[in-house]
């Protein structure tokens, strides 16, 4: 076959894995390895990659790992494999292949980009900024690393870098709107940035935006229009918002249910009981778990406590969930209580060390850290199996007010799939109520109640409690937060976070009260 037919089937090829034919890419690149064995590695990547794409990960890595050891020098081929392990949550072994990857090439952009990714998601923070900051030295042109640096710059409270890198990405890219949404958080639009306001309004017009652009123009726009208190204009985008994403979800809050069914029919029996009371303690390290409904102030507490100067912050994790997940069916009763068992019985620290060898860094000169994770409520009595010394704060806010703020803002997690709609959001509120009678019913002291109204009234005498059921002493530090607390925060409550408490949000569902369906 001549090299001008080798090269158009090659464009084919391209064409067909970036328009997602991925079983065409896998056939044509079979095809040309008969015929261009020149092209070998290349067309064997291309093969990985369309595996990983139909995540298919056996054959994904098949294929990735045969490229490696038939030539050794093809970073791209590593770079590629380290994804696999990543997907495999094989996070230390991904970490591990990028950086000899690098180290091989140095200005490999592709590998650089994944291992700050990588940090990014392990909560380095500082590592996956000095990574993205070398990519962009090799290629400044790129969006989305310039958007991930501006989220580990919000996270690490630089907020002044990262909305200069959420302008350039403007600039380069206006269809790019989750930009737009950085630059949205940090800006009053009634005192100022009505350039930015027209920005918004006009990209309404950008012809083949892609859907999740999309959500996030419209989640800007809503909190736009709401700083200039045009609240039918704000409601409007808020529900397109949640109406586009609710459709790209495949979701039914009943199963929400069977977990709560399977949970607290578990707890009824006798010998689940006596365990919440009979488990020995495996250390005398402190860990304060704070939960609660999204956006009902767990991220206030957090930094309050974690405030204190002998507790650290681990953040928002998904740790103690991701080890839940990892050895019980939380959907099928009878499986669950025999994983439960068997964990219970024979092999007790096996979650607590689970749990603490997913934490990136404890800092051993701390009594103990926080961990906020906000479903946890659903497995207090589990926590409780596992880590009978540890302290559980619930958060409970004024419904009304907990559903706008849900309401306005893309949580973006497979546990919050029912956020996006008024109906899901009211039944799950219900369920947490259902779960918090519960645990109570067991036992009161299993957790601290404390109500978002009382810490935004009476901060000092809530925080005084909260150090009293931690048994820490008072430090002034605590209400200091927003001064003292340097600890990484990766919530949509990045900004409110870095400002003293304060009370704006308590009544501001009366503005929208006419547009909910109640």
């Amino acid at each position: 076959m001549k090299n001008k037919d080798i090269e158009h089937k090659l464009k084919v090829l391209i064409n067909n894995f970036n328009n997602k034919k991925f079983l065409e890419t896998i056939s044509l690149s079979k095809q040309l390895l008969k015929i261009a064995p020149q092209h070998e590695a290349y067309l064997h990547n291309m093969i990985g990659l369309s595996y990983k794409s139909l995540n298919n990960l056996d054959e994904a890595e098949k294929t990735f790992v045969k490229i490696i050891n038939q030539y050794p020098g093809n970073v791209a081929a590593k770079n590629n494999y380290a994804m696999i392990l990543k997907a495999r949550n094989q996070i230390k072994e991904a970490e591990k292949l990028l950086e000899k990857t690098i180290k091989q090439q140095p200005n490999y952009l592709s590998a650089i980009n994944n291992l700050a990714n990588i940090k990014k998601q392990s909560k380095k923070y500082e590592e996956a900024i000095s990574l993205y900051e070398k990519a962009l030295k090799i290629n400044n042109k790129i969006p989305i690393i310039h958007y991930n640096l501006a989220v580990c710059l919000i996270s690490t409270r630089n907020h002044e870098q990262a909305l200069k890198h959420a302008y350039l990405i403007n600039d380069l890219d206006p269809t790019f709107t989750y930009a737009d949404k950085l630059i949205n958080e940090f800006t009053d639009y009634k005192k100022d940035e009505k350039k930015h306001l027209d920005s918004l309004e006009k990209k309404l017009l950008i012809k083949n935006l892609e859907t999740d652009k999309k959500i996030s123009l419209y989640f800007s726009l809503g909190k736009a229009y709401e700083d200039q208190e045009r609240y039918d204009l704000s409601f409007k985008y808020y529900e397109l918002a949640n109406i586009t994403k609710r459709k790209l979800l495949d979701y039914d809050i009943a199963d929400e249910n069977k977990i709560y069914d399977n949970i607290t029919r578990l707890f009824k029996e006798e010998k689940f009981e006596k365990a919440l009371k009979d488990q020995p303690v495996l250390s005398d390290k402190k860990i304060i778990f704070i939960c609660g409904m999204p956006r009902s102030g767990t991220t206030l507490v957090e930094q309050i406590i974690s405030s204190h100067k002998e507790i650290q912050s681990l953040g928002e994790t998904d740790y103690i969930f991701q080890s839940i997940d990892n050895n019980f069916n939380l959907s099928d009763y009878d499986e669950f209580k025999n994983q439960i068992l068997a964990v219970y019985e024979d092999e007790i620290t096996k979650l607590y060390k689970e749990y603490l060898n997913s934490i990136p860094k404890i800092d051993q000169g701390k009594l103990g850290f926080t961990d906020k994770s906000l479903l946890n409520f659903q497995i207090i009595g589990l926590i409780k199996i596992f880590f009978p010394n540890s302290k559980i704060i619930v958060l409970k806010r004024n419904f009304e007010n907990n559903l706008l703020s849900i309401f306005k803002n893309d949580l973006a997690s497979k546990k919050l799939r029912w956020t996006y709609s008024e109906k899901e959001i009211r039944l799950f509120y219900s369920l947490f109520l259902k779960y918090i009678e519960f645990w109570k019913n067991i036992d009161i002291d299993m957790f601290f109640e404390v109500e978002y109204e009382k810490v935004t009234s009476d901060p000092k005498i809530v925080t005084k409690q909260l150090l009293e059921f931690c048994d820490l002493k008072w430090d002034e530090n605590c209400l200091k937060y927003y001064k003292v607390n340097k600890s990484a925060i990766d919530t949509a409550s990045a900004n409110q976070a870095n400002k003293p408490i304060y009370k704006d949000s308590v009544n501001k569902f009366e503005n929208y009260r006419n547009f909910f369906k109640g």
